[in-house]
């Protein structure tokens, strides 16, 4: 979700103010998500939004206490929106929750324990989260654990393996031509899709069947 401090200087203002423009987008974007699994013959179960990278908390006090807010606020309001409990889409955050702010951790808590009965679908929200520590983290379980370092054992400790998640179909990028790191992990056999002339807070419903229909319209073989 790119683009929320360039859109916010294009129109003379603080950065801030893009990344509230940013949690609107995210909330519109839960209402289309909602809509399509209710009205396509097959649903896109899982969805995970890259909300606060482990680089973003380098960022500067004024501008990581206004983005801190937003995310609180944005969680609250997500444990309250309609189309999240009448879709009944169960919300699970990954990354390095610790060192949080208590209100954001407090927000984090609330919204996972709203939303922890339902199955139907399931949405990753991703804070405080870099591919790299991912992975560190994933081979450091293993060998606390015993097992034998490989793939198979390093498979079974990332984020999605421990949620019973599979790996990413599909990735979209608003306003960037790279993944960043993004989940390096499960991404092996990923689709990419970028919006090059977007920003996050102008991505529009309209955007996102697009991304599925090029995304359904592709031969995926796997590497075979």
């Amino acid at each position: 979700m790119d683009g929320n401090r360039r859109y916010a200087k294009l129109r003379g203002h603080k950065a801030v103010w893009g990344h509230w423009k940013g949690a609107t987008t995210w909330l519109n974007l839960i209402d289309w998500w909602s809509y399509f699994n209710s009205s396509e013959k097959q649903e896109v179960k899982y969805m995970t939004l890259w909300a606060l990278s482990k680089e973003n908390l380098q960022r500067n006090p004024e501008e990581l206490a206004g983005l801190f807010a937003v995310l609180t606020v944005t969680f609250r309001s997500i444990a309250f929106t309609a189309s999240i409990h009448r879709s009944q889409i169960r919300v699970r955050f990954i990354g390095a929750l610790t060192g949080l702010p208590q209100h954001v951790l407090g927000a984090i808590n609330l919204l996972e324990r709203e939303t922890e009965n339902y199955s139907r679908a399931v949405m990753l929200v991703a804070v405080g989260y870099g591919g790299r520590d991912e992975v560190l983290r994933a081979v450091q379980d293993v060998l606390d654990s015993g097992e034998d370092l490989n793939e198979e054992s390093v498979s079974r400790k990332t984020f999605c393996s421990k949620l019973s998640i599979p790996p990413v179909d599909l990735i979209i990028r608003t306003s960037e031509s790279r993944t960043s790191g993004f989940m390096l992990w499960d991404t092996q056999s990923t689709e990419l899709h970028f919006l090059h002339d977007k920003l996050w807070p102008e991505l529009t419903a309209r955007d996102c069947i697009h991304a599925i229909e090029s995304f359904a319209s592709r031969e995926r073989r796997g590497g075979k």
